[in-house]
């Protein structure tokens, strides 16, 4: 595959400002005269019923266009929620709340929208929603989602009895005779920090209804498709009358992968209104009102034999969603990955697991970067390493004993995935051998009597990317992941490429555009690339999950060969030779061993468009294809992290001193954006593992409604990161190519908080809870309390 020599090119994308591709613009940057601005009412109760709420002195105000409240467009929208299939999980396991686009009868977080001012600048429409008199009757507030799992808690939705909306479990081999039989029983309880995706672009949204009666949405997402299928059914609107476009995205992080209430209620205004209508959320809006994720308390048993050989695992996890169901990803999805992927990339037979899903009145908890691998990763890792001290074995030793040797893939696992590929034993030795892994003992001495505290962590996992069909299937998730791709080669020889997916940041009009080009005999400036307008592009299932280059690379591979077939049948006709004795290289077909004997690419086309006459018989005119691709179940990457930390005794403070990953994604298309990823991912990582942590008291207000109290990772925090890669090439995939999106996310936590415990290792240090703040570290490190 000839992609390398393409690294660093850009591509030529659409410049049609009516669809708003290739231009630098956010959603708040299309103009439309006229446009009406959104400003909700949003609870300041976690919990309470809504008893009255008086509109008329803010409808009197200058400006004000309209007043709506849950109330009254409730008859008018069906509730968000798209629910497990209820053949694999019956509502005795999964439960589906009702989730209104604004709150109807009782409020349950904090920040939740029970009416709407539609007025002319946002300025009139935030001032009218101080004017705006709401009698509430508060009700107990659950933050702590064990309270609520009690008997007698107070319900979040009393129409299904109970606070716990999923309970699975499973339990796989001998489990509890492992226990018995084993040297080395740990039990645990961690817990993660509740954080959020914070992009630098907030959501937003422009919705405008035309004289026909048609809608195009413009918003800030992931997956403008879903999005314009999901409004449709929840406004009972024609799906062909509904146009969404996906403007250029600063930055999504699986955020932006869900439907909203605001892009719901944004087009149904906008009908209502004839106007168009925007919304653009604030700093503090964004903090309070969008998903929140990664909150899990996960007990954690594991058994050894004393040689270091892992024996059995037991996992129970507790979830916290939040208020409601997320849609289209349901709220258990976060917990019950975190669940199924415990065992990650170890040899084991004996597993169980139980998956409890918890209301509270907080935020609700949705897909984040890792869905559930970043805990799991977390929890496995550190215990392996507490292992490993009560074993008397080293970290590398133990990981390498019980890890699935590459020469054993494929795998089929404990929970009965086929792992179809990997190097986890490899990738982690040339892991500890670029970070100098072996001396670092002498060299903590050498700190340590200089009274300095310095630590070495690793991390090793697997992760499923890709995501085809067949894999969701079993998870009862109503969805089809295929994606799709249309190729077109034009009269001039050059191609527009559209697709389903949607680049939010990770190239896809630069690495699509390589797979394209490779096929066709392109330079990649020859093709320009379309996404993010449901009009513009077939149908896709959008950016999530690292993805979109297994699916979405994928579907541009095979509709590049469905075109480069067509071009070589209709040149075999112009040369009257045999297609079989065709090559196509550097904008030409030519003759094999016949060089000076060729037609360009652009010869090709305007015969196939204009010269239809000289087409091969039964051959339609034009050199278009459209391929729907339907990737394998998964083909899974994996990495080992190694990271070095001075920890501040006296003051907490963590200073990441090297930072080393070794990372297998199969075939690297574009290696410039594979590192940028997988650096990406780290940066969101340690903010999982140092920084980042909403905070809510007993009442259920949150407290970290600003970057003065929800702390993120700046540039000064990220460290340089070196950067090893192994090649195993998925039998699976198109090149053999995995995703490489949430990598760095996943394993950053773990091997973080493997260093910051190494480097307290004179304390006793083990680390249950994230994040790693000051004060959690100055307590481990000054375990007796003393100063």
């Amino acid at each position: 595959m000839g992609a390398g020599k393409l690294v660093g090119q850009s591509v030529r994308r659409v410049e049609d400002p009516r669809f708003l591709l290739g231009s630098a613009n956010y959603v708040d940057d299309v103009k439309l005269p006229g446009t009406l601005h959104i400003a909700f009412v949003r609870s300041p109760h976690a919990h309470a019923k809504i008893k009255k709420i008086d509109i008329e002195k803010a409808r009197k105000m200058a400006g004000v266009r309209r007043i709506f409240t849950g109330a009254e467009i409730a008859p008018h929208l069906k509730p968000l929620g798209l629910p497990f299939r209820e053949e694999v999980f019956p509502k005795s396991v999964f439960k589906q709340c009702t989730w209104h686009s604004m709150a109807v009868d009782k409020v349950r977080f904090v920040g939740e929208p029970l009416a709407a001012v539609i007025a002319e600048s946002r300025y009139l429409a935030e001032d009218a929603t101080e004017n705006i008199e709401v009698e509430y009757e508060p009700l107990p507030a659950l933050v702590d989602p064990e309270q609520a799992m009690l008997p007698g808690a107070a319900l979040l939705h009393e129409e299904l009895g109970t606070n716990v909306i999923m309970q699975l479990a499973a339990n796989i081999g001998e489990v509890d005779e492992a226990f018995k039989r084993a040297d080395l029983v740990l039990h645990n309880r961690f817990t993660t920090s509740r954080h959020a995706a914070i992009p630098m672009e907030g959501r937003a949204t422009l919705a405008k209804i035309n004289a026909e009666g048609e809608i195009t949405l413009w918003s800030s997402t992931q997956m403008p498709h879903l999005v314009r299928s999901r409004i449709a059914d929840l406004m009972n609107f024609p799906e062909q009358k509904l146009r969404v476009i996906g403007p250029d995205v600063g930055g999504g992080f699986g955020l932006k992968c869900h439907i909203f209430p605001e892009e719901i209620l944004t087009c149904y205004f906008a009908r209502a209104l004839r106007k168009p209508v925007k919304w653009t959320e604030d700093r503090r809006e964004h903090l309070m009102s969008s998903f929140h994720a990664k909150d899990d308390i996960v007990y954690f048993d594991i058994a050894f034999a004393k040689d270091g050989t892992l024996l059995a695992m037991k996992g129970k996890v507790i979830g916290d969603s939040g208020a409601y169901s997320a849609d289209p990803w349901p709220a258990p999805f976060e917990s019950l990955h975190l669940g199924a992927s415990l065992p990650g990339p170890y040899r084991l037979k004996n597993f169980s697991m139980e998956v409890n899903t918890v209301c509270t009145n907080k935020v609700s908890l949705s897909t984040y970067r890792g869905v559930g691998l970043p805990g799991a990763v977390f929890v496995v890792e550190h215990t392996m390493d507490l292992a490993a001290a009560k074993l008397g074995i080293d970290p590398v030793e133990i990981r390498r004993k019980n890890l699935i040797a590459p020469d054993e893939f494929p795998y089929t696992t404990v929970m009965n995935e086929q792992y179809d590929s990997s190097s986890s034993t490899d990738a982690l030795l040339q892991a500890v051998e670029l970070a100098d892994y072996k001396s670092f003992k002498r060299r903590q001495q050498d700190a340590l009597a200089k009274g300095k505290y310095i630590g070495i962590g690793i991390s090793t996992y697997i992760e499923p990317t890709g995501l085809g069909s067949r894999f969701w299937k079993p998870y009862g998730i109503q969805h089809s992941p295929y994606e799709a791709a249309n190729l077109r080669i034009d009269p001039s020889g050059g191609a527009v490429l559209s697709v389903g997916t949607f680049s939010h940041g990770q190239g896809h009009a630069t690495t699509y555009a390589q797979l394209a080009a490779d096929q066709l005999g392109l330079e990649v400036k020859d093709i320009a690339f379309v996404q993010g307008d449901t009009h513009m592009t077939p149908y896709g299932w959008g950016t999530w999950g690292s993805r979109s280059i297994v699916s979405g690379g994928g579907a541009v591979v095979n509709v590049a060969q469905k075109v480069r077939e067509k071009i070589l049948r209709v040149a075999g006709h112009l040369m009257e030779v045999s297609p079989t004795d065709l090559e196509i290289e550097a904008g030409k077909v030519s003759v094999k061993g016949v060089p000076g004997k060729s037609i360009t690419i652009k010869e090709i086309a305007r015969t196939a468009v204009f010269s239809i006459y000289n087409m091969p018989p039964d051959e339609a005119p034009g050199l278009e294809a459209t391929y729907y691709y339907d990737p394998p179940p998964s083909c899974y990457a994996n990495a080992t992290h190694v990271v070095e930390v001075e920890v501040d005794r006296e003051t907490g403070l963590i200073k990441i001193l090297r930072y080393v990953v070794v990372e297998d994604c199969g075939k690297r298309v574009n290696p410039v954006i594979v590192d940028a990823q997988i650096i990406g991912g780290i940066a969101q990582g340690i903010g999982m593992a140092i920084f980042e942590q909403f905070r809510y008291d007993d009442a259920g207000q949150l407290l970290t409604t600003s970057f003065m109290d929800y702390l993120i990772p700046t540039a000064a925090d990220i460290p340089h990161v070196e950067l090893g890669h192994i090649e195993t090439l998925s039998p699976l995939s198109a090149h053999g190519i995995k995703g490489c999106g949430e990598g760095g996310t996943i394993g950053a936590p773990g091997a973080i908080v493997n260093a910051v415990a190494n480097a307290l290792a004179p304390f006793n240090a083990q680390i249950m809870d994230l994040p790693l703040t000051p004060e959690r570290v100055w307590k481990l490190a000054h375990p007796d309390g003393a100063v």
